[in-house]
């Protein structure tokens, strides 16, 4: 009569792993085809077993989510697409989005103590850079994390290539004729505008085209759109001889500031300032004139992520993978204008 020692002698695994296995009590560490093994050479052998049940499973499983915006700014366009796409796909699959925390949530040491070890997460994903002393604490005390355009090699990892996004957006304008652009954008957790992507994606437009780069042509808003409009405003009244004929923003929000700045000192878009954001948030369409972006899929990052953080607690890939997206440009009328057609 065959027993559970032939099952695991021919599978290569432990008398207990087939026993828990068989009985349906095997946990997450035991991967999705070692237990398709054991039941399949169970039948083989002739091995009487109760087969699993095919009811869907109706445990709820709690994931959290820490995302790193604006401190007292849960809704943001760009982020607030991606955590719904995070949580739709999780509640598809059974799992439940206990919390979502931004940066400054996390400041709280009560907020992030009750995140880590009060909410029974079995996984965190994670939406760009956070501190680092407050990262690591994370992955000390969570299993699994996936993260979102975050420099970690060691985890899996959504992005897409912002370098590049940046560099075909600035060439965009160049190709229009523009010679003198401004960028505007943040530094974030670095506080380097070297280290930012979209600004390196800026430079390395300009010196493709043989440009060089003006320090005083690039502005730290900090990712604040209150902080853009002001600057913006005060760099118009500061620099009415020596302005620029092209603006590449950092965010769509940010681009938005600039645009009402700028009319609201009389100048015209596109004929005396080119735009161009970056997100393709909904109200991009609607500014007037139409504002040039970058399409980012900020909804499918989401539905990525989330199938990437049941994976991992499921049936894990053997290395982090890293899953780069596709981004695609929305020029239109704010950049439609050639430097050209002024003479």
């Amino acid at each position: 009569m065959p027993t559970l020692k032939d099952i695991a002698q021919k599978v290569g695994v432990s008398i207990s792993t087939v026993s828990r296995v068989l009985s349906n009590e095997a946990n997450r560490s035991i991967n999705t085809q070692t237990k398709q093994d054991i039941w399949d050479t169970a039948r083989e052998i002739g091995y009487a077993v109760k087969e699993p049940s095919k009811e869907p499973h109706t445990e709820t499983r709690n994931i959290g989510c820490l995302v790193s915006t604006l401190q007292n700014k849960h809704y943001h366009p760009y982020f607030s697409v991606i955590i719904d796409g995070i949580e739709k796909e999780l509640q598809r699959k059974g799992y439940n989005l206990v919390y979502t925390h931004t940066h400054g949530d996390l400041e709280n040491p009560q907020i992030l103590q009750k995140a880590i070890h009060h909410s029974q997460v079995e996984g965190i994903i994670v939406i760009e850079g956070i501190d680092s002393k407050i990262y690591n604490y994370i992955k000390k005390n969570v299993s699994c994390i996936v993260g979102i355009d975050i420099a970690d090699q060691t985890v899996p990892t959504i992005s897409y290539d912002r370098v590049e996004a940046a560099r075909t957006s600035v060439n965009h304008l160049i190709e229009q004729g523009h010679r003198d652009i401004m960028f505007i954008g943040g530094t974030g957790l670095s506080g380097d505008f070297e280290k930012e992507k979209r600004y390196r994606g800026y430079r390395l437009a300009l010196e493709q085209a043989g440009i060089k780069p003006n320090p005083l042509r690039a502005l730290n808003a900090q990712w604040d759109p209150d902080n853009c409009y002001e600057m913006m405003g005060k760099y118009l009244e500061q620099h009415k001889d020596n302005l620029p004929t092209a603006i590449f923003t950092a965010s769509d929000l940010m681009a938005m500031a600039a645009m009402r700045a700028i009319s609201e000192n009389g100048y015209r878009i596109p004929q005396d300032f080119a735009i161009i954001g970056f997100d393709d948030n909904e109200a991009s369409r609607f500014t007037v004139p139409p504002l040039s972006t970058v399409q980012i899929p900020t909804f499918e990052i989401g539905i990525i992520a989330a199938k990437t953080m049941i994976s991992c607690l499921n049936d894990p890939y053997p290395l982090p993978i890293k899953i780069t997206v596709p981004f695609q440009t929305q020029f239109r009328q704010s950049t439609d204008y050639r430097i050209e057609e002024q003479k």
